[in-house]
């Protein structure tokens, strides 16, 4: 497989492709960590563009951390064909910059950027070739370069890794025994092409050992003895370090080697300042500023990468993580010890004196070590695992150099003794420990970080009120925390953040301070250089009236019962309310309320409208807003507003407000919801509409729409008279429309006041809208998932006088954009429609991945061609090139997909058919090419009433050439799956087969067909009550067998057949092999005679589980023809048989009717029960396997012969 084929390549070339295309891009860059591909990707995209004839020459040369023009020069000329007569740089520039700028079909590709590159100087203009930039920092490309657009290139995703580390490996790594230590291999490349290619190059064709020794190489590097093939990959990396701007940056890039995956940014913080890294500065808020400048110069330089769902975690890719731990130990004395090093090891005495961080983070060690000389020690960091870590008295003394101690999740009964020799120390953080006396902390007077994260601790001490110099208090998710003693938090007068979030709720109520036990928030008064609170208080009415913060930067705050501290999100400003008295007199509230970026609100009494009684100036910095269950807000906004209202909301969520009537009753300037993403609406019940077309015009960044359970909705969005139709273009970014349980929604769009169609409007018949609701107007181009949930439609489709049930589908002359990237389609519970779609809409799904069709009534198709007379032609051979999974249940007169020859679904993955009683064939043939569409349908249907020949759900017009997982369930008409002609490799792929519940299905497999699914894996058979074998074998013959085809069947699973007489109707001798089955299982199979034919069950080296109950065999394996009276011994032997379970089995007689052998070496777990008629039972079996473990035997005679 080509490196270039996968997804995430192709799609940044095709986004590159596009911006070299469009004729307002001049500058564009390209950007990523070392080794991701990005030269390789240039040079696709330079090929690519020369061929499609963009361009008619395209130069790339390689800049390098040390720019030489007069190189770079001659590598854009020699391509070009460029001679140059001029020796001097300026002279060469300016010939360079004449060919370059008399000719706009030239493409310049300018690789491996460090720093700024002055173009001019090189002689590449401003204005006229196109060019690509390409660095490791993002921030050289738009800050230095100006780059109009860039494109960052990601590491692959898992299985893309795979496929390319498998392709360079070839193919030793399809070696079973080799497989699983390959894997792991590649996994420690964690996606980067570099590393893939390097090692998979580097053990192609090695053996197992050289595998494994190369796996525990790249997961324990050693800087000492690098190996060529880590050097290759740590080289590069390296050399990114190197040229990072500052020693600043470079100590940030070692520190985040000492940290776990999820790097946090707060404790980044609580570190750095502890250790006054950055001098000059003094507070926690320009601590902040700095710290996270540098974090963004590692992000720019791919070297920290972004945690997903969070804006304060990162992470380092893996082997960067690995060249980082390099180079903390090699730059910056730094000691890290993880789960799989020795501590003792590691504690080399000289190593230890030059040692100034040392991290310990996993290992089986109990305590730790008594004398540990580090003079020059200033961070320790120890995660004890939960564990009660010894820790010595005089651990401390010779320390006093310590500025950060970090002990994490230990069991801690008190601290040493020795803890206040640390003079320096600055940061202390126990986070995740169990505590109990942690008084002695306050002797630390020079602390300014004291974190308690996590913590079980039910009382802080009441020194820790003699820590005035603290700056930042860490008591998040401290659960168990019940007591502050009074006037602690307000002796903390320098505190600059406090988090209390999931922690101390039992605030005090104001007064008689004398005989207070507990903390009060009027402490918090006192804090008056606080910028960053989180802080729960479950009553209203213990908020102070007059509690100011006039420097709160940060908060989350909830105020309320009903909040879940887990749903916080991590940004600035997050204000939780439920107010059980008025909020007015709140002065902390009001004045938070205008900064907010995050606003939840539930009760609130006495409020009806928000922005009128909440911020008059329009919440100019909200980003979410989520209203719940205020039966009393009638409106968000009602009254006109001369300001913009809600500028930078993106999110809106609104849940249980019975109350709500309008979302704007009133005008709004038109720059109002402007940047608004997301809006969803749950149980509204009076709301009648969504948006008036005023506001909805200015929504043009909103990406999701999910309307659900309103049950007065009429319209999403209402148009007022005074807009024209040219001027309303609607949601062009929408991605998502989610539109649940809306009984009384007629359109999408409607004319004011009015929420259903005209009695007296005339619709062409051919040319109706599957949903009305879809206007003409409505159109989304950018639509990707579109699901449609009972939606009741009958009263508009009976006023369509002219139109007939029967032509129902979705139309629109806005097709070919409206769903050219649609990726989901589910529509479920509609009681009217007959057909889903037309063939000519349907090819414009190119990018459909998903089909999900549910509960429709009426359907009986889901594709029918558009117009009439259409002949078989027009009819595509390709079906949804994309499509992965396909859902069709409760579809209860559905009688086939659709009507035509020689479909394919090339990229179907699932397929699931589930309560269609009435499916016969999935796709049904032509019946005449020239007839009409409607006459087609009749006789169509008039033939399936009439015809006897039983018709195959699957048939040859039919093609799944990478279907891996088929579900059929309760398809009654359905008599066989297949029949014995298929399309070119439809169902080679199959892996899993679930049946059950189709009562008219007889059989499963012949042999015919067995040999087209070789890669079958799983198949279930349940409640099938006519099936009478799963593999029928009539026809083979023995003879004329040359050779034996493997089936990779390993789980077979039959239950509730009540008429299955063979599983093998007859014996696959010489055939067919099973000898993968691994698992096999049968249940209530009354008429059940035998399981295994003989030549099955002489091959099961592999089984491991069987199962037989309740069912009526009088014999496991069948015995074989001709071999009755025969003297010869039959010997059958189960290698890896752990369960065996015979268990109430009425007629079962033997094992084998027949001089016969079995060894169950491996047997564990044996139960046989319930069989009265068992005759034969070897002695010296039964004497072996007892010796074994006890069996449970249930049995009149023994069992098994030999």
């Amino acid at each position: 497989m080509n490196y270039m084929d996968f997804e995430s390549r192709m799609s940044t070339v095709k986004g590159l492709m596009e911006a070299l295309g469009d004729a307002n891009m001049n500058v564009i860059g390209m950007w990523g960590m070392a080794g991701v591909g990005k030269t390789t990707l240039a040079r696709v995209v330079a090929r690519q563009a020369k061929e499609e004839k963009l361009f008619e020459e395209v130069a790339m040369a390689d800049v390098t951390q040390s720019p030489d023009p007069r190189r770079i020069q001659g590598e854009i000329a020699d391509m070009l064909d460029l001679k140059f007569d001029k020796e001097t740089e300026s002279g060469r520039a300016s010939r360079l910059h004449e060919r370059l700028s008399q000719d706009r079909k030239i493409l310049v590709i300018l690789d491996d950027i460090w720093e700024k590159l002055e173009l001019e100087k090189i002689g590449i203009p401003s204005k006229g070739c196109k060019l690509v930039l390409i660095s490791r920092n993002r921030d050289v490309l738009f800050c230095e370069m100006g780059t109009q657009k860039d494109f960052g290139l990601e590491v692959l995703p898992k299985e893309e890794a795979w496929n390319l580390f498998e392709n360079m490996a070839g193919d030793c790594v399809k070696d079973p025994n080799l497989r699983c230590v390959a894997t792991e291999v590649a996994k420690e490349c964690a996606g980067l092409p570099i590393a893939i290619v390097t090692v998979s190059k580097a053990l192609k064709n090695k053996n197992l050992q050289e595998w494994k020794d190369a796996l525990q190489l790249l997961r324990r590097p050693a800087p000492e003895d690098l190996t060529r093939m880590q050097s290759t990959i740590y080289s590069s990396i390296e050399l990114s370090y190197s040229h990072l701007e500052s020693d600043e940056i470079k100590y940030l890039f070692s520190r985040c080697a000492e940290m776990p995956f999820r790097i946090n940014y707060l404790d980044l913080l609580k570190y750095f300042y502890g250790l006054g890294t950055f001098h000059g500065i003094n507070t926690l808020e320009e601590t902040r500023n700095r710290l996270y400048r540098l974090v963004r110069n590692l992000k720019d330089s791919c070297l920290l990468l972004d945690c997903p769902h969070s804006s304060e975690d990162y992470h380092m890719h893996d082997v960067v993580h690995d060249v980082a731990t390099l180079i903390a130990s090699k730059f910056h004395n730094m000691i890290i010890v993880r789960d799989d090093d020795g501590l003792k090891e590691r504690l080399d005495g000289d190593v230890l004196k030059r040692c100034k961080e040392f991290s310990i983070r996993g290992g089986d060690f109990h305590e730790l070590p008594n004398e540990m000389e580090c003079p020059e020690l200033r961070f320790l960091y120890v995660n004890g695992g939960d564990r009660s870590l010894h820790i010595p008295e005089n651990f401390f003394q010779g320390k006093e150099r310590l500025k950060v101690l970090d002990f994490t999740q230990m069991q801690l009964s008190s601290l040493p003794s020795s803890l206040p020799l640390v003079k320096n120390l600055r940061t202390l953080c126990l986070d995740g420990c169990v505590l109990d006396d942690i008084a002695v902390i306050g002797e630390l007077k020079n602390l300014v970080i004291l974190s308690l994260l996590g913590s079980h601790i039910s009382k802080l001490p009441r020194e820790l009120g003699l820590l005035t110099h603290l700056r930042l208090l860490d008591l998040s998710d401290c659960s168990k925390l019940k007591v502050i003693p009074p006037n602690v938090l307000s002796s903390l007068v320098e505190l600059e953040e406090l988090y209390m979030g999931n922690s101390f709720v039992q605030w005090e109520a104001e007064g008689l301070n004398n005989e207070r036990n507990n903390a009060n928030l009027a402490e918090l008064k006192h804090l008056c250089h606080l910028t960053t609170l989180e802080i729960y208080i479950r009553d209203a009415s213990s908020l102070p009236k007059d509690l100011l913060f006039e420097k709160l930067e940060r908060y989350a705050i909830f105020v309320g019962d009903v909040w879940d501290w887990s749903d916080k999100r991590r940004t600035s400003r997050t204000l939780k309310l439920k107010m059980n008295t008025s909020f007015h007199s709140r002065i902390v509230i009001k004045m938070l309320l205008k900064g907010t970026e995050n606003l939840y609100l539930d009760e609130l009494n006495g409020v009806s409208s928000v922005l009128h009684e909440l911020d008059r100036e329009g919440f100019q910095q909200l980003k979410h807003l989520q209203i719940q269950n205020n039966p009393d807000i009638n409106y968000i906004i009602n009254s006109r507003m001369w300001v913009i209202a809600f500028p930078a909301l993106e999110t809106f969520l609104l849940k249980n407000m019975s109350g709500m009537e309008e979302i704007c009753h009133g005008q709004l300037p038109l720059r109002s919801f402007c940047n608004l993403r997301v809006v969803k609406m749950e149980h509204c019940d009076k709301l009648k509409f969504v948006f008036s077309s005023s506001i909805a015009r200015g929504l043009s960044q909103l990406e999701e729409l999910e309307i659900r359970d309103c049950s007065s909705m009429g319209a999403i969005v209402v148009k007022e008279p005074e807009i024209e139709d040219a001027d309303l273009i609607l949601f062009p970014k929408l991605r998502c429309l989610v539109l649940r349980h809306l009984p009384n929604l007629k359109r999408f769009l409607s004319t004011q006041n009015s929420f259903i169609t005209d009695a007296g409007e005339i619709i062409p018949e051919g040319k109706l809208d599957l949903f009305p609701i879809l206007h003409e107007q409505v159109v989304f181009p950018n639509l990707e998932r579109l699901e449609l949930s009972l939606i009741d439609l009958e009263d508009i489709q009976r006023n369509q006088h002219r139109a007939t049930r029967s032509s129902c589908r979705l139309e629109n002359m806005q097709s070919t954009s409206r769903f050219q990237n649609l990726s989901h389609l589910e529509v479920q519970g509609s009681g009217n429609i007959k057909y889903l779609l037309s063939f000519s809409i349907a090819s414009f799904m190119v990018q459909l991945k998903h089909l999900h069709i549910l509960e429709c009534k009426v359907m009986e198709e889901i594709l029918v061609t558009e117009e009439l007379g259409v002949v078989e032609e027009t009819i595509p051979k390709v079906l949804f090139p994309r499509l992965e999974c396909l859902f069709l249940k409760d579809l209860i007169v559905l009688k086939r997909f659709c009507i035509g020859s020689n479909i394919e679904f090339p990229s179907l993955k699932k397929l699931s058919i589930e309560s269609c009683p009435k499916l016969k064939t999935f796709i049904a043939k032509h019946i005449s090419s020239g007839m009409t569409v409607g006459k087609e349908l009749k006789e169509m249907n008039a033939d399936e009433s009439s015809h006897t020949t039983v018709q195959p759900l699957f048939n040859e017009e039919v093609a799944f050439p990478n279907l891996k997982i088929l579900r059929i369930s309760r398809v009654d008409d359905m008599e066989i799956i297949w029949q014995n002609q298929f399309a070119v490799d439809s169902f080679c792929k199959l892996k899993t087969i679930e049946v059950e519940f189709c009562e008219n299905l007889t059989g499963v497999f012949k042999s015919n067909m067995l040999a087209r699914f070789q890669s079958l894996e799983e198949l279930m058979v349940s409640d099938c009550c006519s099936l009478q074998e799963v593999f029928e074998m009539q026809g083979l013959n023995v003879k004329e067998a040359h050779t034996e085809t493997a089936i990779q069947l390993k789980i077979l699973y039959l239950a509730r057949l009540p008429k299955m007489k063979h599983v093998w109707n007859k014996d696959p001798q010489k055939n067919f092999s099973f000898q993968n089955l691994k698992l096999v299982h049968a249940m209530q199979c009354e008429s059940l005679k035998s399981f295994f034919p003989a030549s099955v069950a002489r091959c099961l080296m592999q089984l491991e589980e069987l199962l037989i109950i309740d069912c009526g065999v009088e014999e496991i394996v069948a015995g074989e023809e001709g071999a009755e009276g025969e003297e010869d011994l039959t010997r059958f032997v189960f290698p890896q048989v752990i369960r065996l379970h015979l268990d109430r089995l009425p007629r079962l007689k033997w094992f084998y009717h027949g001089n016969h052998a079995s060894d169950w070496p491996m047997l564990k777990d044996m139960l046989v029960g319930c069989c009265h008629k068992v005759d034969i039972f070897a002695s010296e079996l039964l004497s072996e396997a007892l010796q074994e473990s006890p069996l449970e035997i249930s049995a009149k005679q023994p069992l098994f012969f030999g």
